[in-house]
Formats: C-alpha cells, structure tokens, sequence
C-alpha cells in the first residue's frame, strides 16, 4: 500500500509577525487619520461658538425714554448702543401688546454716535407692526444674540 506524506506547510514565523506588525500599523494610521480630523473639527467648532459668544456678551443695548406707539403711524423709539463691538447686524424690534399679541421687524443698524433713532419708515417692512392694540413690551436685539436684548415696559 502506498503511503501519501502529507506535509503542512505554513508561512514562516518571521513573515507572520511582519505581517502582523504592517497590518497593525496600517489599523494606527487610520485611526490616527480619523481621530485627529475629529479633533480639528470638534475644536474649531467650539472655538467659534466661543467667538460669538464673547462678541454676544459685548453687546449692550438700551431703550431710551419716550417710546411711543400709534396703530396707525407705527413705532418711534431711541435705541442707544453701548457696546464694546459694532454692530453691523440687522436689529429686530419685537413688539407685544397688552392682548399678549407680538410683531417682529428687521431694520439695518445705522448708529450716529452710538443712537439710532427708529420709527416705522426705517422698518424693512413698514407695515409690519401695525395692527397692535396699546403696548405692553418692546424688544430690541440682534437677531444672533437674542439673549442679549434690550427691553421697555412701556411705550405709550
């Protein structure tokens, strides 16, 4: 009877460990790749939502005396800026009635030494607070720093 040999041949130690080191370098690399691109977004994310809050908390916006309100002719008021930054966003005026009722509009900022003066024409939309019964509130903010608004309890 013949006999078959069969002999089990494998790679050799030294070619398996090279592999085994060139596949886990090539695993590091990859993690490295994606682990440092998401640092750079997460930090540069942070780093702007940062920015725009330090400007935020520079904003300092005042309603001065004298706001007044008609249903027919609109709003006439003085916003007085005492920032630390210029502002060159679009300020909103929200205005709410004693009915709790509320109407936003958008003028450009246009301080002249740090007033401006706002009435209905100035408005984006002049018509757009009209309609409202007597005036209960008045804000002004820009619209990226909401928290940072300014606000009357009266406007006769």
């Amino acid at each position: 009877m013949l006999k078959l040999k069969i002999t089990k041949k494998g790679i050799s130690p030294l070619i398996a460990t090279i592999l085994l080191v060139a596949v886990s370098l090539a695993l590091a690399g990859i993690l490295y790749s994606w682990a440092s691109h998401n640092a750079s977004n997460t930090v540069s994310s942070v780093t702007d939502g940062q920015q725009q809050r330090i400007e935020c908390s520079a904003i300092n916006l005042f309603i001065e005396e004298g706001c007044s309100y008609d249903a027919n002719t609109g709003i006439n008021l003085i916003i007085s800026d005492y920032s630390s930054v210029n502002i060159d966003d679009n300020i909103e005026i929200t205005v709410v009635d004693i009915d709790n009722r509320s109407k936003t509009a958008s003028i450009p900022s246009n301080f002249q030494g740090g007033i401006m003066a706002v009435n209905s024409s100035v408005l984006s939309d002049p018509t757009a607070l009209n309609g409202l019964g007597k005036i209960q509130r008045v804000y002004v903010f820009i619209k990226r720093c909401p928290e940072r608004k300014a606000t009357t309890m009266s406007c006769d």
